[in-house]
């Protein structure tokens, strides 16, 4: 048995749903896709719907029901679905991923993964900079010269990090610590000499007052920044954070991604390392629950946008991206309908470009009714070791030498386009234990220009009462082309530049 989605061809409730799916049964019997198995004399057995709680054809199950879209997840026992049937059509389960660039999602499931152990086998000590105490669970990638070979460690509370190698030392390697949640920037080197014991410092976080990436083009907006402004963030959870009040919904899963995309947009932190708009009120809904797999099904994804649309946000912010994406076409009808069904009801999404180095900008962040938005960086924000100082390209702005284009980010290489772009090389923001530390990505960059779209919103009170359909929708849209400025970058990178 496989997983579909069907799509109704226009908004179904659950009863209207049932009689379609059931047509679609009745009106073609020859349909492969709802064919009897061999041995059952073409008939089709029923069973127990979960939704209707009637009989249904065996060989389609409806699993759960999206009540505002009618779209459904069902079950079916062949190998593809049909390209149409009698009122809607039948799509694909897909996976997307966060669109962060680094490797703190990745160390959840090396926790534990202490390394071998002997004293013959090569060894890092990590130690905070600050205060020279051991950082446990801490991730360090080895790459070594020859043969391309990369190998990979997790501290333990000593903070040693043994890699799989026995060797006294390494030459000409590169060497990538990412500390996860420690509150530090992490480590990268290349072309480094490594000697097994050399202990590796990383800098802390210091939020008194050198700005970041993201403050040094943005400001923290004031308590009243996107005040009025519901803003749905659609990713792993937020918070419990001190910094995270203004919000409702589910929880972070520990990921920590939603957290820092909801701390971007909203944190109320102080010593200059708030939000862009701290005022605005998030809500959360969680799709990337799993940090095991580090995936969500585009039909979690639908049915948290409608839920988005239910709840009274004005904007919503996709952190993600099309899993296995090769086709600059490609189009899921499953998250087509959610965002298209937001703008008709006055919704603007605002969706990561991706993080495919230079590629295509991804799904679906280059559909005709979201803001797509690249990255940028800016070096002096980077400590000199920083582990997110591998984002630094050569690409520079034209007024500021310092500005670079990061080097993951997509472009919008035709036919796909890029609408904006935002800080997304070492920004710092919230993550769970009430601590702060730097991520990279359009991740990152996505939700600087939701906040700093929430903050111009907030001071049109006006469009925010506009009754929520398409026109409000251009509204906001329109706002948010209305401040913008052109960092040198090129259309094909920055679209129409960053907003103020």
């Amino acid at each position: 048995m496989e997983q579909f989605v069907f799509i109704p061809d226009k908004r179904s409730n659950s009863e209207q749903l049932m009689a379609t799916l059931q047509g679609v049964v009745a009106a073609d019997a020859e349909l492969d896709f709802l064919a009897a198995p061999a041995g059952m004399g073409g008939g089709l057995p029923m069973a127990v719907d979960p939704v209707s709680g009637g009989g249904h054809p065996r060989g389609l199950e409806v699993i759960e029901v999206v009540p505002q879209s009618g779209a459904a997840l069902v079950m079916t026992s062949n190998a593809g679905p049909v390209p149409a049937a009698v009122g809607g059509t039948f799509h694909p389960v897909l996976n997307y991923t966060l669109a962060v660039a680094d490797v703190r999602l990745g160390r959840l499931k090396l926790t534990g993964s202490i390394g071998p152990t002997g004293t013959d086998f090569l060894k890092i000590v990590i130690r905070s900079a600050g205060d020279n105490k051991a950082i446990a669970n801490a991730v360090a990638i080895l790459g070594l010269k020859d043969g391309g070979m990369q190998l990979t460690a997790v501290s333990d509370n000593a903070g040693v990090a043994r890699f799989g190698l026995r060797a006294p030392e390494v030459a000409e390697a590169m060497l990538a610590v990412e500390p996860g949640f420690a509150g530090h920037w992490g480590h990268f080197r290349r072309r480094a000499r490594i000697q097994s014991g050399d202990v590796v410092l990383l800098d802390p976080v210091d939020l008194t007052n050198a700005p970041d990436t993201l403050r040094h083009f943005i400001p923290p907006g004031d308590a009243g920044s996107g005040a009025g402004v519901v803003v749905g963030v659609i990713d792993s959870g937020v918070g419990p954070h001190k910094h995270l009040t203004n919000m409702k919904g589910d929880p972070d899963t520990s990921i920590g991604h939603g957290t820092h995309v909801a701390g971007i947009i909203a944190g109320s932190g102080t010593g200059g390392y708030g939000g862009v708009a701290p005022g605005a009120y998030i809500r959360s809904y969680r799709v990337f629950g799993d940090p095991t797999t580090g995936v969500a099904r585009n039909f979690e994804i639908h049915r948290a946008i409608e839920q988005a649309v239910d709840d009274g946000c004005h904007l919503i912010n996709l952190s993600l991206k099309a899993e296995r994406e090769a086709d600059p076409g490609f189009d899921d009808k499953v998250l087509s309908r959610a965002i298209e069904d937001a703008a008709d009801h006055g919704v603007l999404v605002v969706a990561a470009a991706g993080n495919d180095f230079r590629r295509f900008v991804a799904f679906p962040a280059r559909h005709r009714d979201a803001i797509a938005v690249s990255a940028l960086g800016w070096e002096p924000g980077l400590p000199g070791d920083a582990y997110d100082r591998w984002t630094i390209s050569g690409d520079r702005g034209e007024a500021d030498p310092d500005t670079f284009f990061a080097t993951f980010s997509n472009e919008g290489h035709a036919p796909t386009r890029v609408d904006l772009v935002g800080p997304g090389a070492g920004v710092v923001s919230t993550v769970p234990g009430d601590h702060y530390a730097p991520m990279s990505g359009t991740s990152m960059a996505c939700p600087a220009m939701t906040g700093a779209i929430a903050k111009a919103l907030a001071a049109h009170s006006d469009v925010l009462v506009m009754p929520a359909n398409r026109s409000r929708h251009a509204k906001m849209r329109e706002l948010a082309f209305a401040n913008l400025k052109r960092m040198g970058f090129g259309a094909i990178r920055e679209g129409s530049g960053m907003i103020l």
